[in-house]
């Protein structure tokens, strides 16, 4: 089922025509029938969404890493080296998996954020 359900998301992905969907429909319907479908569309479905979330998340980064040090962050606050973070950031693959942040560790780097916001107010403030 997992199998099917992947190829229905290649196939929806690269589709350009309204027949083509409408036959990813036909297939969809089909599939539906079958009893562990909820389950397996849902399990892809999340699937989806950490994905999507870890894709948001470089993006909101990507207007603020080149005016902070990456470097200094990943020593001060999470005692690691830039590559460690940038893996990451990047979803390298590392042991055959794709590195990303556990919750930890990303409270950790909304802390690092704040913490360096905060101190850079701290640093205007006293300019003006």
């Amino acid at each position: 089922m997992e199998d099917k359900i992947k190829q229905l998301k290649k196939r929806f992905r690269a589709a350009k025509t309204g027949s083509e969907l409408e036959a990813i429909d036909k297939d969809m319907d089909i599939l539906s029938n079958e009893s562990d479908f909820s389950d397996k569309m849902l399990a892809s479905i999340q699937e989806t969404n950490k994905s999507l979330e870890e894709v948001l998340l470089r993006e909101k980064l990507e207007k603020v890493l080149p005016a902070i040090s990456v470097s200094y962050i990943s020593k001060q606050y999470f005692h690691k080296t830039p590559q460690w973070f940038y893996h990451r950031l990047n979803g390298n693959i590392i042991n055959g998996k794709p590195a990303k942040f556990t919750t930890a560790e990303l409270g950790t780097l909304k802390m690092a954020l704040l913490d360096i916001a905060n101190n850079l107010k701290q640093s205007v403030a006293i300019i003006i």
